[in-house]
């Protein structure tokens, strides 16, 4: 597994990404927070601290949060409006909280009778719920912090205006300096493919986050380059008991996909106060890595808190210290047959479109991969791949073999740098489907 951390106020700083550009180089924004121009000078200032550092954008989604400017205490049974665009007919609840949101609420299939605050953490019960408003009772006391989304179980979501409000957003940023683009709320694949036709340059993560995402993770996970579980959202949106069964369906919808997975929220809360994790989420980081996922995101854990540096040191060596084999699913291939039974060697593979790059991944996840592109998207892609260390190379020449010697040996310290020996395949054809024509065994003293 890889390190995803976020950067945010307590992080923003040159010497602090230095600190966290130590134990990875995988960095998230969140754009629902800070200014444009803050975003801006961070995807600069992470570039320019090593430009293989990759960026992943995650843009404002259709999801509403609270547009409060200042804490707000909530206290049990109090009861509080959240209202979409203001209304004359507010002044009638005077005894009311009121709190404004940035988006529209969203449609629910089933009637429900509550919905939650701040990734499901605060609960209300419905008073009342008209279009552009919804009255809750207070189920808790708690302070009600400025952009905490708003989740309406079983609701869904209207298409267009999401569309509308990525590329509104997107627009604005076309010249930041990032790598990939975070999709909240993705409902279908074809807002991805929308996106992906106007931003070729970028990976494209999409967040399973609500009861329709879901339903159509199989599509979606096939149009995405890489899919994000955001359980805290996804656990207020389909309910608390059918969250392990949903991230256990997506991780293998995606896996068998081929493509990385993110798990998101709450991997380290408890850290944000504390030096060490909860034993809960020690398991849950253990669960994570037996599903195979690629990245574990660190949110407010490096955006907010003091702690953010032992957090991410003390995640880093959780990962280095649990790595051992992987779960291996056999395939009919002859070819790929051949690679599955060769566990946890380091697998060299040139591959101008990196087709078969997700191919072997589907069959075994044990190699150590180290992959050969001139496609600098599949090389970023790569980057988001747990036990996979990317490089780019100039375009492949028509005479491979010359090509291909030169690049190992330019890269022989890594190439080697586990074992003597490694696995070297061609993907000679590009295309979708095709195999991968020539494996060698190399050794370190040929180069």
């Amino acid at each position: 597994m890889k390190i995803l951390a976020t950067i945010g106020p307590v992080s923003e700083s040159t010497n602090s990404i230095k600190k966290i550009s130590s134990f990875t180089n995988l960095f998230r924004l969140n754009g629902s927070h800070n200014s444009l121009a803050w975003h801006k000078k961070i995807c600069q200032r992470i570039k320019f601290n090593n430009i293989d550092n990759k960026i992943l954008l995650d843009i404002p989604g259709i999801k509403p949060r609270t547009d409060n400017k200042v804490n707000i205490n909530v206290k049990k049974n109090d009861l509080v409006i959240f209202y979409f665009k203001k209304d004359e007919n507010l002044k009638k609840y005077l005894k009311h909280i009121k709190v404004p949101i940035t988006n529209p609420i969203p449609k629910t299939e089933n009637k429900t009778k509550k919905f939650s605050i701040s990734d499901g953490l605060y609960s209300f019960k419905i008073v009342k719920l008209k279009k552009n408003i919804i009255i809750g009772k207070s189920l808790q006391s708690f302070i009600l912090k400025p952009k905490k989304g708003l989740n309406l179980p079983n609701s869904y979501y209207d298409n267009k205006l999401q569309l509308d409000l990525y590329l509104k957003f997107l627009n604005k940023i076309k010249s930041f300096k990032f790598d990939a683009i975070g999709l909240s709320y993705v409902q279908n694949e074809k807002i991805v493919k929308k996106i992906k036709k106007k931003f070729p340059n970028h990976l494209i993560l999409s967040k399973i986050e609500n009861i329709i995402g879901f339903k159509n993770t199989e599509k979606i996970s096939e149009a995405s380059d890489m899919v994000m579980i955001d359980r805290g959202d996804l656990s207020a949106e389909i309910g608390e008991s059918k969250l392990y069964e949903a991230v256990i369906q997506i991780s293998n919808i995606c896996k068998r996909n081929g493509k990385p997975l993110v798990m998101a929220t709450e991997n380290l809360g408890s850290m944000i106060e504390n030096p060490l994790p909860s034993k809960s989420e020690i398991m849950s980081l253990a669960f994570s890595k037996t599903l195979n996922v690629d990245e574990i995101m660190l949110s407010d854990e490096t955006a907010t808190s003091k702690n953010y540096h032992t957090t991410i040191k003390w995640l880093y060596n959780f990962i280095n210290f649990t790595e051992n084999k992987k779960t291996v699913e056999y395939n009919s291939d002859s070819f790929l047959k051949i690679l599955n039974n060769l566990n946890d060697s380091t697998l060299i593979v040139f591959s101008k479109k990196g087709y078969f790059i997700e191919k072997v991944i589907r069959n075994n996840n044990s190699f150590n991969l180290i992959i050969f592109s001139c496609d600098k998207k599949v090389i970023n892609t790569c980057y988001f791949r747990a036990s996979c260390t990317p490089i780019l190379t100039n375009d492949f020449p028509k005479n491979m073999e010359n090509f291909i010697f030169n690049n190992i040996k330019r890269n022989k310290n890594l190439v080697f740098k586990k074992n003597n020996n490694a696995l070297l395949v061609f993907a000679n054809f590009p295309k979708k489907g095709s195999r991968a024509n020539t494996l060698s065994l190399i050794n370190k003293e040929n180069f």
